[in-house]
């Protein structure tokens, strides 16, 4: 009898115990990819404010080159996107005016190699008409592309 009970749980203590290592190993695996490419695709949009009526919202953007999206009968306007948390502050000091802050994940990766990019030429320039051109250029990217899609992180 004794004999019989370990040729079964020898068996189910040796499946569970490689269960565990292979699970162990896949989800590490796995958990690193996932973190990296979340965090390659967080973008930040700057707005510049929220507004009741479109008219108003043209009326009042510090700028004139911006995306603006409906959220909850409001006009919201984006006047800048980075993926670079220092840029945030530049942005802000070239338009002389602190911006809200909002993180999306964007699924595009053609339009995020972009924001890159310009990214880089952002963080050797000091210039504040250079970083509003700059920041132009990174709208203009996003105002093509209608079919692209962004999920506000909470």
């Amino acid at each position: 009898m004794k004999a019989k009970i370990q040729k079964i749980v020898f068996p189910i203590f040796l499946s569970v115990l490689c269960g565990f290592i292979c699970g162990r190993l896949v989800y590490s695996i796995y958990d690193d990819k996932e973190s990296k490419i979340l965090s390659s695709n967080i973008i930040y949009l700057l707005e510049d404010g929220s507004f009741e009526d479109y008219d108003t919202m043209k009326a009042s953007s510090i700028s004139t080159n911006y995306v603006f999206y409906e959220d909850d009968g409001k006009y919201n306007t984006v006047v800048a996107m980075t993926k670079n948390k220092d840029n945030i502050s530049k942005i802000e000091k070239a338009y002389n005016k602190e911006l809200k802050v909002t993180e999306y994940l964007l699924d595009n990766k053609e339009i995020s190699n972009k924001i890159e990019e310009y990214d880089n030429i952002l963080v050797n320039t000091e210039d504040a008409e250079e970083i509003k051109k700059i920041v132009i250029k990174m709208i203009e990217i996003y105002k093509d592309k209608e079919d692209t899609k962004m999920s506000k992180i909470s």
